[in-house]
């Protein structure tokens, strides 16, 4: 007995549009992804899979068509390969392969926990809100389980490492002390491991600057993101070669929404519910004297420098010349340019701040290139030679609710009619000659979206979800560990629309304490 999936003939049709245009003042996104003019030192050397199938090669159909080569798009994508039955994928992207979000963030696996679960309890419920937090700390385990899985984790430097979050306000240490008492006293076993260091103690042992209150550590995790997604998406395209395709464009019954921020402009109804934050990256070297501190990669911080300005964040590679992963968390959102490339004022802050939070002596003299001929560093002639060895942006989104939208769009929010029953993806039994069964739910848009600025604790599992939501699986163990509260419902929308205020420039990512 053989079998094969049928084709839709009566599918969506989605294309690649060759204009993109954006609203940047009242912060909603009006067009598609346009050529990001600055290079994130991530994506140096470029994958061999970076450019997407030339348009000549576009099939003429496909079973399910992603839109979205990030780390959402690798999560569905490995999902739906491997738990479906001979499905035809192909996945959109607009530029190159993970040149968005995730090719261009900080690398930083650190969910807010006890930051955020005394009001998600206060909105949300207490129930609810443990899963939330659940469902965030899982992502770490995931991500170096599938790292293992894969055999990339030395490649794509996948690693728990200590978090330690540095406070340099009193007031708003003992707020947060107060709320880690309240997170582990409700969590119980499931909060996991966390110590708090004062003052001197704290300054002692992370090597930081006298300017520090204290500090809370937990662990956390950190990783090469463009090496993790297009690593897994490479594999992909050889174990799958007649099933999964990388394009600019196809028509499918199935259309799954992975673009993040981007999500509005082909879902003109989450305008206002998912808005663009722009924010701004940098590696940098190190200070001679620095090493003591970060443990060449083996610790990642969260800097909390004002109860009113949010944070930024600090992951350090573990080769290579160990540079800096610094991003400004707060900075940049305010003040992005209106040019897609990153604003004077945060580019100074992310540039300046570290000898400032470590302290100088800490920091220690700045380091020089290690060599100007290195053939190993790629990048020789791009970089400079300063402390800052690159500065970029990306674009990241703000979901108005603080929750991602995870599942089926419907009809109603996607503004267009599903294809008919008829053109899901059925078997055929070859014998017979005649269809079996359909393999997939429901034709229809799909969606796994808005993370607010933390798409490393949520995106992975969202996306599985969502993927084993469109093969029509069982969703009984699913639901033990997705949110319900992220379903993408008509009621939800419009209650997203209620909260937007256009004249209300979002942190990019959480106030988490508001004193």
């Amino acid at each position: 007995m053989g079998n094969f999936v049928s084709r839709s003939r009566q599918p969506f049709q989605v294309s690649r549009s060759l204009s993109a245009e954006k609203d940047i003042g009242s912060g909603v996104l009006d067009g598609l992804p346009i050529a990001e003019p600055t290079t994130s030192f991530w994506m140096i050397p470029a994958t061999p899979i970076a450019e997407p199938r030339p348009q000549e090669n576009l099939p003429s159909h496909a079973d399910v068509v992603i839109i979205g080569s990030g780390i959402s798009g690798a999560s569905f994508a490995r999902t739906l390969l491997e738990c479906g039955n001979c499905l035809h994928v192909v996945m959109l992207e607009a530029q190159d392969v993970c040149s968005g979000a995730t090719g261009r963030n900080g690398g930083h696996i650190f969910p807010a926990t006890y930051h955020d679960y005394e009001d998600l309890k206060k909105r949300v419920g207490e129930n609810m809100a443990k899963k939330m937090i659940r469902f965030r700390k899982a992502h770490l385990d995931e991500i170096l389980a599938i790292a293992a899985e894969e055999g990339i984790t030395e490649y794509t430097q996948c690693r728990a490492v200590e978090g330690v979050d540095v406070y340099f306000d009193q007031l708003t240490f003992k707020e947060a002390q107060r709320k880690l008492q309240v997170y582990q006293r409700d969590m119980g076993e499931h909060a996991g491991s966390y110590t708090c260091y004062e003052g001197l103690v704290a300054q002692e042992k992370f090597h930081l600057s006298p300017l520090a209150v204290g500090c809370i550590t937990t662990r956390a995790g950190a990783i090469h993101p463009y090496r993790f997604v297009t690593s897994i998406l490479s594999r992909l395209l050889t174990d799958y070669p007649k099933e999964f395709e990388i394009h600019t464009s196809a028509p499918s019954p199935h259309v799954v929404h992975l673009t993040n921020a981007y999500a509005p402009a082909l879902l003109p109804a989450l305008k206002g519910a998912i808005l663009p934050i722009r924010e701004t990256m940098t590696a940098q070297r190190p200070g001679r004297n620095l090493h003591a501190s970060t443990l060449r990669g083996g610790r990642s911080f969260v800097f909390f420098d004002s109860p009113r300005k949010g944070f930024d964040y600090l992951t350090q590679l573990p080769e290579g010349e160990h540079e800096l992963m610094f991003g400004a968390g707060f900075e940049s959102s305010t003040d992005s340019g209106t040019n897609a490339t990153y604003g004077v004022h945060s580019a100074a802050h992310v540039g300046g701040a570290m000898p400032i939070y470590f302290g100088a002596e800490s920091w220690g003299a700045e380091a020089l290139p290690t060599t100007s001929t290195d053939e190993q560093d790629v990048g020789v002639g791009l970089w400079a030679e300063g402390r800052v060895k690159a500065i970029w942006s990306g674009l990241l989104s703000e979901s108005v609710d603080g929750m991602p939208w995870v599942g089926k769009v419907p009809v109603n929010v996607a503004g267009r009619k599903a294809p008919p029953a008829s053109s899901a993806p059925s078997t055929l039994n070859l014998n017979l000659k005649k269809l079996e069964s359909v393999v997939t739910a429901a034709p229809g848009e799909w969606i796994a979206a808005g993370y607010s600025g933390e798409g490393m604790v949520h995106a992975w599992l969202s996306s599985k979800a969502v993927a084993l939501m469109l093969l029509g699986e069982d969703l009984t163990e699913v639901k033990t560990w997705l949110p319900e509260l992220f379903s993408a419902t008509e009621d939800r929308v419009k209650m997203a629309k209620r909260t937007f205020r256009p004249d209300v420039v979002l942190s990019g990512k959480r106030r988490v304490f508001s004193l």
